[in-house]
Formats: structure tokens, C-alpha cells, sequence
């Protein structure tokens, strides 16, 4: 299954900007695109605490060319936007003498060099990033980059990864690797999975429906409940919507139902997704993004979804729709006939 991640998802750093840095000690971009007209570039990256887009630094572009410098504590993944709309080129950013070279049309095919980090990076896709055999060779094998841990907070998320071997590979990360933020955040990640794994207790809430009306999960205490996160702007979950339409129409009549709660802060683009889908269930969103009950779930990349039976116990995590019809006919008595 695709995942989808606000790109800036994947770029959080604690970064310090300094007028000029040791190269030994800190970084130095070159960047030359072919073809680009004078303008601006930005560097930017991703608070993974709050979602928020932060502009960390911007340089001039004369000629096709720009530049950064800077020292950042631990490698963290960047993206550089050019004259605000095109880009953006990602650069998993390490204190290294780095240079960019490509074309204004061929964006996405920048020759980056200089980065230990950054090679390892590019080395896949970033769809690989959810696809588990690929995962688990990084975080087994390449444990001492960076990198590697900014795979677990993705892997750890969306594939079904026992606490156990979550905890080996954690464990096997280098001392360098473990004072990095991404290490930092895959540690404050595994608490919450942990938290929210198989037999334990859902974490409740309470978010407004589509009318503003407060739900709470406790509310449909005595149904199992798919619990699905997803978004207007997540092609993945729209992708997915018609087989949870048939997953609905087929178990509803069996005390199940959906429960969807949205990361999106459009109101309007999330009433519209909800209306051209046709997903006749409950929603529940916020509209503040990738706010407090994500978080309480572990949820930092969608879709996901939650299994509770009547109880509120979480039965299973992020089974695909084959699996979540299996289970639920196992689970579901049929309705007399």
C-alpha cells in the first residue's frame, strides 16, 4: 500500500544558522540549476512535533546559482524550493560540503553530491520507505546513518513490526544515531505504538462531526469499529475509499461501522472528499491538521486504521481491505436471513 506524508513530514531538524560555519564542523550548499532565472531559493524542513513548514534559510539566485551554510546538530531531511514554484529537491542534509547540479526541466534528476546521508537516500525510492523488506535492510544494516532511523518512524507506523523487534532495532543504532532527532522522535513514537498495540485499550476522544457536534470514540461502545485516518489531499486514502464503501455496505447491517477522522484543516475540501466519495458514516475531524489524537495513535503518516472490537480493545492495526473483510467475517455473526 501507498502511504502519504506531506512531503515536509519527512524533514524535522534541530538546525542553527551561522554566517560562516567551519567546514569541518558545518555545511556548505552550492547549488547550480541550468536554465533558472534570477530569483530566490528557500531551504526548508518540517518540525515533526507540530507539522508546521518552517523556512530555515534563503539565498539569491544569480546566474542558476544559490547557496546555504549553516551547522544543523544531526542529519535531517530539507527540501529547496526555487522562485516559489518549482521544486522541490530534497536533500537529506548532514555538515558536508554538498553541491546540486542539474536542469530547470529535469528537477527531479539533481546530481547531489558530498553527503554521506544524502546517498544512502537517494540510494531509494521514497516509496520504499514503507515497503518493509527494504525498510528492515536499512535499519539492520545501515543502523549507522541517520537516515536509517528517519525509516523507522515511518516503518515502526505502517507495517506490522513486533514491539520486540522495534526494540532490537532501536537498540542497534549507532551512539551517533541516538543522539539524533530522529532517533529522538522514533523513541517518543515507539511509547505511544506501544500504547496503542494489539489488546490495549483504544485512547478515547471526543472531535467534532460534520454538523460540529462533539463525538466521542465511547460513544459506539457495543460495535466494532474501524477506526480510519486519512485526508481529502491523501491520494492513497481517496484511492481506497470505494473498497471501504463495499466494506461498509457489506458489514454494516452486522453491528460494524466507520468511524473516519480527518487530518485535513479545509473544511470545505474535507465536506467535498466525504460528498464525492460517497462515504456515508461518521466523520469526525478538528481541522487542524495532524493534531492531538494522531498523535495519540501513533498516526504521522496516512492511511492508517484501527481495528476495536465492542469493548474498546484494539484488535488489529492497518490491515489492508482483503484482511480487514476476513477478520470482520470471522469476527461479525450474519444477520439472519
Amino acid at each position: 500500500m501507498k502511504y502519504s506524508i506531506s512531503i515536509f513530514n519527512l524533514f524535522s531538524i534541530l538546525f542553527v544558522i551561522s554566517c560562516a560555519p567551519d567546514q569541518e564542523s558545518g555545511f556548505i550548499i552550492q547549488g547550480h540549476i541550468n536554465s533558472l532565472e534570477n530569483g530566490q531559493a528557500v531551504l526548508s524542513k518540517l518540525d515533526l512535533d507540530t507539522n508546521q513548514k518552517i523556512d530555515v534559510d534563503s539565498s539569491q539566485i544569480i546566474n542558476g546559482s544559490f547557496s546555504f551554510s549553516g551547522t544543523i546538530e544531526s542529519p535531517y531531511l530539507h527540501s529547496i524550493f526555487l522562485n516559489d514554484s518549482l521544486g522541490p529537491i530534497h536533500l537529506f542534509l548532514d555538515n558536508s560540503k554538498i553541491k546540486i547540479v542539474g536542469n530547470i526541466d529535469s528537477l527531479e534528476n539533481v546530481t547531489i553530491s558530498g553527503s554521506r546521508e544524502d546517498s544512502l537516500f537517494h540510494s531509494i525510492s521514497l516509496d520504499a520507505i514503507f515497503e518493509k523488506e527494504t525498510g528492515m535492510n536499512l535499519m539492520l544494516n545501515k543502523n549507522d546513518y541517520t537516515f536509517s532511523a528517519f525509516v523507522a518512524y515511518y516503518q515502526f507506523q505502517v507495517n506490522q513490526i513486533s514491539l520486540d523487534t522495534m526494540k532490537a532495532i532501536m537498540r542497534g543504532f549507532s551512539s551517533d544515531v541516538k543522539q539524533s532527532e530522529y532517533f529522538h522522535q522514533v523513541s517518543t513514537l515507539f511509547k505511544t505504538l506501544e500504547a496503542t498495540s494489539k489488546s490495549k485499550s483504544a485512547p478515547d476522544f471526543t472531535v467534532p462531526d460534520v454538523n460540529g457536534i462533539d463525538v466521542s470514540l465511547s460513544d459506539f461502545r457495543g460495535k466494532t469499529i474501524l477506526l480510519d485516518f486519512w485526508a481529502s489531499w491523501c491520494g492513497p486514502c481517496r484511492k481506497v475509499s470505494p473498497d471501504l464503501v463495499k466494506l461498509h455496505n457489506q458489514f454494516k447491517d452486522r453491528n460494524f461501522t466507520i468511524i473516519s477522522l480527518s487530518v485535513d484543516d479545509s473544511r470545505d475540501r474535507w465536506l467535498k472528499a466525504i460528498e464525492d466519495d460517497k462515504l456515508d458514516w461518521t466523520h469526525l475531524s478538528k481541522l487542524d491538521g495532524w493534531g492531538q489524537v494522531s498523535k495519540n495513535y501513533g498516526v504521522m503518516a496516512i492511511p492508517q486504521n484501527f481495528l476495536i472490537n465492542p469493548d474498546g480493545i484494539i484488535l488489529n492495526k492497518n490491515l489492508t481491505i482483503e484482511k480487514l473483510t476476513e477478520r470482520l467475517d470471522q469476527l461479525l455473526p450474519k444477520s439472519p436471513s
